[in-house]
């Protein structure tokens, strides 16, 4: 049995080799994903170790730009030795002078599936036949290593699908298995594992660690992200201000400060996913610029996801003892009611602002709304939801979808998370007597989370 298995992704230029392997590893950092050819112009090696010593190790390799001309180049070089194999074509093509200057990029392909224990061609089904598919596909056979073609790109119906696989089948290559590298699922990637364990029966045993490996990644990120989830969730509910002046002025930096841990958890769960987290290039980015495009205190956008929103919240009328005004989904409110919010938006304070500094003798407590609370954590977790069930490969924004079933509609706390509005010292946010690591903020960020 093999204990280091190396598996070469190879194909024409701009077919998703990169993209593949992204998905397959579950890291959107790997290499560059562009629609122009010749992205990739080295061979670059990806190793994972596994139990007992094991390892398996992907290497994505440049495009195959000029098969034709190679395959041509190829059979001149060897007119002189008929009974040469496929190898020995190979091996006297990479000794040549060309396998430096024309073909350099189809040799680095070639020495590489020759160091490696399989290949596995990919193919963009979307593309009619070509001859210099069937040139390269014939360079490969030469290398007599057992060859997975992946047939990409299968989300939609193509009308080329069938001429690949008789293609395929002409040359020799009979292991063929469908696998969208932008839309895949958990089956596909089992019967991907499954066709290469039939082909490498000695590698059957690091394909099945690899595999438990990734599913134990899996579970292990969907517990960290909902800790995170849960961890910005206390803060934001414990987080309090106190106010005599200038309330519309605290209101907006309490509003700044929940955006920015909104974005801090944002940030937390790309990098648990393994997804690109730089803003310079939206097109590898699962959100809009890194961020959601709608503002947390917008409340057009809560309404629209399904988040029940009381008349009160959008007035900023007051209710309860005192007075309890909502800036932008900041509560201003007494002690004996926190929880008891309104919310509205930030022109509420330039209204009330003047009535409040006449008929409060001292301090203002201002909290976050619920509503605006619950909006957050629909927001977390639907992410948390899409980077977990999205390919590494898949480059859309990820937009949030209306609610059909959800305890958050109702724009009430749990119970798990209540408690937090009279533990101030337990978020962040705030300046004073922060008790991050207490036993007790911790019990009840891991209750949040198993509610998540």
């Amino acid at each position: 049995m093999l204990n280091e298995l190396n598996l070469a992704i190879v194909g024409h230029t701009n077919v998703g080799k990169t993209s593949l392997l992204r998905t397959l590893i579950q890291d959107s950092d790997l290499g560059v994903v562009s629609d122009k050819p010749g992205t990739t112009r080295h061979v670059e090696a990806i190793k994972f170790s596994l139990e007992r010593e094991k390892k398996i190790i992907f290497y994505d390799t440049p495009g195959l730009e000029d098969s034709i001309a190679l395959f041509d180049y190829v059979q001149r070089l060897n007119s002189d030795f008929p009974k040469q194999d496929g190898i020995d074509k190979l091996q006297q093509f990479l000794t040549s002078p060309e396998a430096n200057y024309q073909f350099e990029q189809e040799a680095k392909v070639i020495r590489q599936v020759l160091n490696s224990h399989a290949a596995i061609y990919v193919i963009d089904i979307r593309e009619p036949v070509l001859e210099k598919y069937h040139d390269e596909l014939a360079l490969l056979a030469y290398s007599d290593k057992p060859i997975l073609a992946v047939l990409n790109f299968v989300a939609e119906a193509s009308p080329y699908e069938s001429a690949w696989k008789q293609l395929l089948s002409r040359v020799g290559i009979h292991m063929q298995v469908r696998f969208d590298a932008v839309f895949p699922s958990i089956e596909g990637e089992q019967r991907l594992y499954h066709s290469l364990s039939l082909l490498l029966d000695s590698a059957s045993s690091i394909l099945n660690m690899w595999q438990a490996h990734l599913e134990q990644q899996r579970q292990t990120r969907q517990q960290t992200a909902k800790l995170i989830i849960a961890e910005a969730l206390v803060d934001v509910t414990a987080y309090a201000e106190k106010a005599k002046e200038n309330i519309e002025s605290i209101a907006k930096q309490m509003q700044e400060k929940v955006r920015k841990r909104e974005q801090r958890a944002i940030d937390d769960l790309l990098n648990l996913y393994c997804f690109s987290v730089g803003y310079d290039s939206e097109e590898n980015l699962p959100l809009v610029k890194g961020r959601f495009s709608s503002d947390l205190f917008n409340f057009e956008a809560i309404k629209l996801v399904g988040i029940s929103v009381s008349k009160g919240v959008m007035s900023g009328a007051t209710i309860g003892a005192g007075i309890d005004l909502a800036l932008g989904g900041i509560t201003l409110g007494t002690a004996t009611i926190i929880g008891a919010t309104l919310g509205g938006l930030a022109q509420v304070a330039k209204h009330y602002s003047k009535n409040i500094k006449h008929r409060l003798s001292g301090y203002t407590k201002m909290s976050i709304d619920d509503t605006v609370i619950c909006f957050l954590s629909l927001r977390l977790i639907q992410l948390m939801v899409s980077l977990a069930n999205r390919a590494h490969a898949d480059r859309r924004p990820i937009i949030l979808a209306k609610l059909k079933d959800s305890s958050w509609q109702k724009g009430k706390l749990p119970k798990s998370l209540q408690v937090s509005r009279i533990h101030q010292e337990w978020s962040t946010l705030n300046k004073f007597n922060i008790r991050r690591y207490s036993q007790q903020r911790q019990e009840v960020i891991n209750n949040v989370a198993d509610e998540l």
